[in-house]
């Protein structure tokens, strides 16, 4: 599937570190967000995202258990 618009390096950091913002402080994913996401970031992106916003979570859940 194509890619809708091309993304830059800085987005992309801003995107992965808003993913792992959003995973550690519990927010839920919003589908048409990450419906958006796919369409700018393709695939790759939006796994990379995925990815990051589990960290997130793991991130919450371990400081949690401190």
């Amino acid at each position: 599937m194509p890619c809708v618009a091309e993304s830059t390096g800085e987005e992309n950091a801003n995107l992965y570190e808003r993913s792992v913002n959003e995973g550690s402080s519990s927010e839920l994913l919003n589908a048409s967000e990450l419906l958006e996401l796919l369409d700018v970031f393709g695939e790759d992106g939006m796994r990379s995202c995925l990815v990051r916003y589990l960290e997130g979570v793991d991130n919450a859940m371990e400081e949690e258990d401190e």
